[in-house]
């Protein structure tokens, strides 16, 4: 619904733009009629060929009033209070069986545009302004979200060869501030598209459909337009974009289903604007399908058109293919450790074995998302069967919504640790939250012991001088359950063991 006063500063920003760019349209003024029964008669611009644009001289309602005997059409919905005719202009023209796109537009010359471009069309037929019976109506022919729109008024409309229709136009009201200004009529002859020809065309969400946190889905969706298809005519026809959190089943009205939520039914395809403004520490997964709908009818008048308020019945639907769109958290950073076991000289035994947390998997709870590229070409999440060598892998997921990091290991031969290490082992593992630690070298040396996560951070350090055996207990039980790794440098060589959390 048109909100002028909340959106003055945007409509006039876009309407300077909008009044430097006039191209069609002449360049006088004609006399403006303020009652139906001094309607102007229009039926010259409705005689072109299909697709020839069509546009009337300027008309202006500033001074315009509302006669006590105005019908008020339905779609005047003045910000969801009670219908109400402002300051409408009355036009006049006779049908020849053909169909018609109807807009109110911006004039090459005169005053000023309309405030917001906030324009509102009624029509009826009927043999005189007495005699007056709804045949369409529109209040805005582009749904309010869309940012790159003015608030105009516009529709398809089918006339009857030989019937005289009577159009209000009327400024939009909101806040006490009636829309008033310059404006000219945009008439174009169109083929009528049929239910048969419907077709909801092709469109692509980027980054495979995850939306980062602080992103907005205006910025990532793109389509086709020309692959949509619309029916043409009353009662509504038009497109909608469906959010749902199942796949939509074959042959299912969309609106039908609970929760589903929709933007407005409109003409065009039009962006979306939804900002990933979530609060949950879990990514939200919803299925985005594109929804073209013929002959359709509002079941709550009052309401808006979205999937729900429409009921289809006597006419048509298409649903098109559904991508997956994850609205993404927050994220931790990927972190990791890369954990090589040695290989026998001569054989290629070794290993490396790969802890990762953090990132869009961490959210999803499934491990099973990170992806991995190791310098081998290999995707695994770990490397076995392999010869001595330094081993690099770049760890990342597929929402794109962290940095990815890089992992080395050093596969190795033994011969350092066993020439300096005689002994080294923990106990017990798994533990409660003390382990003690035994070591025995060959030698003296000074030495240091870390203690490290899964993800490389030391959260225990001790350094002894020129020992050769060291018996050290090791508390660990602030930290919680899980695996650890306990590093030994001694006499410059390295000693790596496993200790495991577990109450």
């Amino acid at each position: 619904m048109s909100n002028y006063s909340a959106t003055a500063a945007l409509c006039l920003s876009h309407l300077f733009a909008i009044t430097n760019g006039f191209s069609n349209g002449p360049a006088h003024w004609v006399n403006n009629p303020d009652a139906c029964a001094s309607a102007a008669d229009i039926s010259i611009f409705f005689a072109a060929g299909t697709g020839v644009v069509q546009t009337t001289a300027a008309y202006d309602n500033t001074a315009a009033s509302a006669d006590p005997g105005d019908p008020v059409p339905e779609c005047f919905a003045e910000s969801g209070a009670t219908p109400a005719v402002n300051n409408s202009l009355w036009f006049v023209f006779t049908g020849d069986g053909g169909m018609f796109h109807i807009e109110t537009v911006p004039c090459t010359s005169g005053g000023q545009y309309i405030s917001g471009g906030d324009t509102q069309i009624g029509i009826y037929q009927g043999t005189d302004c007495s005699s007056l019976q709804p045949a369409a109506c529109n209040d805005d022919l582009y749904p309010d979200n869309d940012p790159n729109t003015d608030y105009r008024a516009g529709l398809d409309f089918q006339t009857e060869a030989g019937q005289t229709y009577y159009m209000m136009i009327d400024g939009y009201a909101s806040g006490g501030v009636v829309a008033s200004g310059l404006f000219c009529i945009e008439i174009i002859r169109i083929t009528a598209v049929s239910c048969e020809q419907a077709a909801a065309g092709t469109f692509q969400i980027a980054n495979n459909g995850f939306l980062c946190k602080g992103q907005n889905l205006l910025n990532h969706l793109s389509f086709e337009a020309s692959s949509f298809v619309i029916p043409s005519g009353e009662p509504l026809a038009g497109m909608s974009w469906a959010l749902t959190a199942q796949p939509i089943p074959a042959n299912t009205w969309p609106g039908s289903i609970p929760g589903v939520i929709s933007t407005v039914l409109s003409p065009h395809v039009i962006p979306v604007n939804l900002l990933n403004n979530i609060t949950s520490s879990e990514p939200l997964v919803y299925y985005f399908t594109p929804v073209v709908v013929g002959g359709a009818s509002l079941i709550n008048p009052g309401a808006d058109p979205k999937l729900h308020n429409l009921d289809v019945s006597a006419g048509c639907y298409v649903v098109g293919a559904t991508q997956v769109l994850t609205l993404v958290p927050v994220l931790e950073p990927i972190a990791g450790l890369a954990t090589a076991t040695p290989a026998t000289f001569g054989h290629n035994n070794g290993a490396v074995a790969l802890t990762v947390g953090g990132g869009y998997p961490a959210a999803a709870n499934n491990p099973d998302l990170y992806q991995f590229l190791w310098n081998t070409g290999a995707t695994s999440a770990s490397l076995n069967n392999i010869g001595p060598g330094t081993y690099t892998v770049t760890a990342s997921d597929p929402s794109g919504c962290t940095n990815s990091i890089i992992l080395t290991a050093d596969v190795t031969i033994p011969a350092a640790e066993h020439s300096t290490v005689l002994r080294l082992d923990l106990s017990p593992s798994p533990s409660t939250g003390v382990v003690v630690l035994n070591l025995a070298l060959n030698v003296s040396a000074e030495i240091e012991i870390d203690v490290l996560t899964p993800f490389g951070q030391v959260i225990y350090h001790h350094k002894a001088v020129e020992i050769s055996v060291l018996k050290q207990m090791i508390d660990l039980r602030a930290n919680p359950d899980g695996l650890y790794f306990v590093r030994v440098v001694a006499d410059g060589q390295t000693a790596l063991r496993k200790v495991v959390l577990q109450r």
